[in-house]
């Protein structure tokens, strides 16, 4: 199973558009960023103490973290906003803390980015690294793409790759 989160604000755009032909492939379950009540992390440690790998706040969270839990892939698209993720995304990856090396045993990370830039970008690079950081932290197996979305005959080649890397699984 395969949980992926599209993290654009805005509906029916590039990296949603992306999401969906990921998922045509590979048949993984897209949860929307933009569409979930989820709150910002507290800091407040309480899942990995009392909570016991949950959160105590009252959103969204706990069932997306469920599904997380359950998938043996997660897939994560999301534009380019200032040389980082949008904030829709980064909620649901903060909120990602819950999870212990347990949890994320097994399990591929994919991700996905574009930007208004052209594929060999440096933001692309750098977001390669930083995620390629995190999954060596949690041990998970990790697949990257970053794509440059500057037209519509850019995101053609875009959506192009993004059915190649599906395809490969």
């Amino acid at each position: 199973m395969e949980i992926i989160i599209a993290g654009s604000p805005r509906k029916g755009m590039y990296s949603d558009r992306m999401a969906e032909a990921y998922a045509s492939i590979t048949g993984g379950e897209i949860i929307y960023a933009r569409s979930v009540n989820v709150h910002p992390c507290h800091g407040c440690g309480w899942c990995h103490g009392k909570g016991e790998g949950r959160c105590v706040q009252k959103d969204d969270m706990p069932d997306i973290l469920e599904r997380i839990r359950k998938a043996d892939r997660i897939a994560i698209f999301s534009p380019i906003y200032w040389w980082q993720l949008t904030a829709q995304t980064k909620l649901i990856i903060d909120r990602m803390y819950p999870l212990s090396a347990e949890d994320w045993k097994g399990k591929t990370l994919t991700v996905v980015v574009n930007g208004a830039a052209e594929d060999d970008d440096r933001e692309f690079t750098l977001l390669k690294e930083q995620f390629g950081e995190m999954t060596d932290y949690i041990r998970a197996a990790y697949r990257f793409l970053g794509v440059g979305t500057t037209d519509d005959a850019a995101f053609e080649k875009a959506l192009e790759k993004v059915r190649k890397l599906a395809a490969e699984k």
